[in-house]
């Protein structure tokens, strides 16, 4: 009894110690069907033609002189680290377009207003399970010309398949001890 308990406790200590795996690009959890398209005051969209290599954010132009949003975010489907190459290109300016990522309700721009209209990186920020992120693109004005941001070499948190292995293991193994126990009763 006590060698099936702490072999039990072995697996769950090793099931826990598991972290979590990256997904890349935008497949599995991350497929463009599992994230959501929000407008505010926006004509914009999102291309996922180019999906799971890449998405990209169009923002705002619709002649309304006032601000619009495109945002477009999905769930984490583990904790670990969202890391992404950025490109992003604007006809009016990053000061009225900006564009950036989306966390939990705080947007946070990745251009630099005062730069270039073409401009790009990589970035990474951590995620825990559950929480709503995304990636934005706005506009100030609505008019001029819209930005567009998109993103690339995306890699996002999974659920560890060997974790859930492990788990499986501990009921089936759990199981047979119970079984074996009413045997010999």
């Amino acid at each position: 009894m006590k060698k099936m308990i702490w072999c039990l406790a072995t697996l769950g200590a090793v099931a826990f110690a598991t972290p979590a795996s990256a997904s890349s690009l935008f497949s599995g959890p991350y497929a463009p069907a599992n994230w959501t398209t929000t407008l505010t005051n926006s004509d914009g969209s999102v291309n996922t033609a180019g999906a799971p290599g890449s998405i990209t954010v169009l923002g705002t132009d619709n002649g309304s002189f006032a601000g619009g949003n495109t945002l477009y975010t999905t769930t984490a489907a583990a904790t670990g680290t969202v890391g992404f190459d950025w490109s992003y290109t604007t006809t009016d300016g990053p000061f009225w377009d900006p564009a950036g990522f989306y966390l939990n309700g705080v947007f946070t721009p990745l251009t630099n207003p005062f730069g270039f209209q073409n401009q790009g990186g990589s970035f990474a920020f951590a995620v825990n399970e559950g929480d709503t992120f995304g990636f934005y693109a706005s506009s100030l004005d609505n008019i001029f010309g819209r930005g567009n941001l998109t993103i690339s070499n995306f890699d996002a948190p999974t659920p560890e398949p060997a974790t859930l292995a492990v788990f499986g293991m501990m009921a089936a193994g759990a199981g047979a001890y119970v079984r074996r126990r009413k045997v010999r009763a």
